[in-house]
């Protein structure tokens, strides 16, 4: 299982994926994983948590001290592959054929009509170049990195958010561009 930014070998990948395919682990079940020392497994720990990856949570079993189980985070889960992707295009395939390529386009035309409305919150300004600028930064919360052209003309995707999906279905693009095109402009 890979996780995305670590090494699958290094101490932190192996506690992700540990965690991962367990639900929860303790410090003694990471110690015999790794094999490694109480003191390292709670370094690799702290480390996890400071970047937000793993939380903690007590549990109590009996008497004596309660047990600290460490539990992943929902930014963590963000490491791990997600396959929309392939998810999507199978979709589209199966749409495609039950009713032919134009349905998709017709189904595409609408979700680009539903993200226009999306993008049309979050833009305000009556200014051109401001539109942009706020179209920049919707795009970029987003994870899209853009770009608006110094000349005020239009603005650049800088990565394709779509892009595994538009290789095997064009019409994503052409959703995607009228999406925006219609997003920024005079109001």
């Amino acid at each position: 299982m890979e996780v995305i930014g670590f090494r699958s070998s290094s101490p932190a990948g192996i506690i992700l994926q540990y965690i991962k395919r367990h639900g929860q682990a303790t410090i003694k079940e990471l110690e015999q994983v790794l094999g490694v020392s109480t003191t390292a497994v709670r370094e690799h720990l702290a480390h996890l948590q400071v970047s937000g990856l793993v939380e903690t949570d007590t549990v109590r079993h009996g008497p004596g001290r309660p047990r600290l189980i460490y539990t992943l985070t929902e930014k963590a889960q963000t490491y791990f592959p997600r396959h929309y992707d392939m998810l999507i295009n199978l979709i589209l395939e199966e749409l495609s054929a039950e009713g032919g390529p134009e349905r998709v386009d017709r189904l595409l035309q609408r979700v680009g009509e539903r993200l226009r409305t999306d993008y049309a919150v979050h833009i305000h300004a009556e200014d051109l170049q401001e539109r942009l600028g706020e179209l920049r930064e919707t795009l970029e919360a987003r994870g899209v990195p853009a770009e608006v052209e110094p000349d005020g003309a239009g603005f650049k995707i800088l990565s394709c958010p779509y892009h595994d999906v538009a290789q095997e279905h064009g019409s994503v693009c052409t959703m995607e561009k009228i999406c925006l095109s219609s997003s920024w402009g005079p109001q």
